[in-house]
């Protein structure tokens, strides 16, 4: 199977309906307020419920209630509630994916750990931009659903290779002779027209070595480094069960020591707990 004929099936694939594609526009147009943006989400009644939910979930402690969307808004920022949007959008093309016998509810839970991870890792290392690591975390693995989607028989023989050699996902494509999930990851995320920073940092987090040269080298650092540790807690299931290895270079970039790493540890737990409310993300506010 080549590369070129897994893109040519891209196509086959969900993508964002026209309201969240609008949202991610307008949320992106410097000259755009709050109530433009209001006005686009509320035109779906059942996402404009889920956004309040988790608006209003531990995730985020706010200190009271907010029942209004463009309150919501102005006190989260667009981006943040473009991440949320979205994250509703790929939980559908994850989980619900009918035709798979592949569980991806724990397939998202992996998801959603690394993109609380990221944004996570990102304050703690000032890292100016956090609302583009969360979803550069949510989205890092996304190629793997591609590949079920378009080829369930190749994703099926892949994660039985990595169960009976306990290795990487990356490590048994490779030895199928498959292409590997990060650029598919990324090529579907150039398909969403999401910022290059989010196509990157899914392309390189296996190999953030190779992006020594590139200005996002710090973003895919990131994304590699808490893949790993979501990996290692065994929180959710990328099916992967091997292989793993930390990347000297990611934490040279960021300049973590090893005792920066079992604080991120720690700290990482607990927003997992606050971030229970994402994995429940098809529930609407009764």
């Amino acid at each position: 199977m080549e590369l070129q004929e897994i893109l040519l099936k891209i196509d086959e694939l969900p993508t964002p309906d026209p309201i969240v594609q609008r949202i991610v526009s307008v949320a992106s147009d410097p000259n755009a307020s709050a109530k433009d943006l209001a006005q686009v989400i509320k035109l779906d009644a059942s996402l404009t419920a889920r956004i309040l939910r988790l608006v209003n979930s531990a995730y985020y402690g706010l200190p009271r209630k907010i029942v209004a969307l463009n309150e919501a808004i102005m006190i989260l920022g667009f981006k943040t509630v473009r991440n949320i949007a979205l994250s509703i959008f790929t939980y559908s093309s994850v989980v619900k994916n009918k035709k798979s016998t592949v569980d991806h509810y724990q397939l998202w839970k992996h998801f959603i750990g690394t993109a609380v991870g990221c944004e996570l890792l990102a304050q703690m290392v000032g890292y100016p931009n956090k609302e583009e690591l969360f979803i550069s975390g949510l989205l890092h693995d996304i190629g793997k659903v591609a590949l079920d989607y378009i080829f369930p028989e190749a994703f099926a023989a892949v994660t039985k290779l990595t169960k009976n050699l306990q290795i990487s996902f990356m490590q048994a494509e490779e030895k199928l002779n498959l292409p590997n999930h990060p650029i598919i990851s990324g090529k579907m995320i150039e398909k969403w027209n999401l910022p290059e920073i989010v196509v990157y940092s899914a392309s390189g987090h296996h190999a953030p070595n190779n992006f020594s040269e590139s200005v996002y080298s710090d973003v895919v650092a990131i994304v590699h480094i808490v893949d790993f540790l979501i990996n290692l807690m065994r929180y959710g299931d990328s099916y992967t069960y091997g292989g793993l290895t930390l990347s000297s270079f990611a934490l040279n970039v960021l300049g973590i020591k090893p005792s920066f790493l079992t604080n991120l540890t720690e700290k990482l737990r607990l927003r997992l707990i606050e971030a229970e409310d994402f994995l429940k993300i098809e529930q609407e506010v009764s």
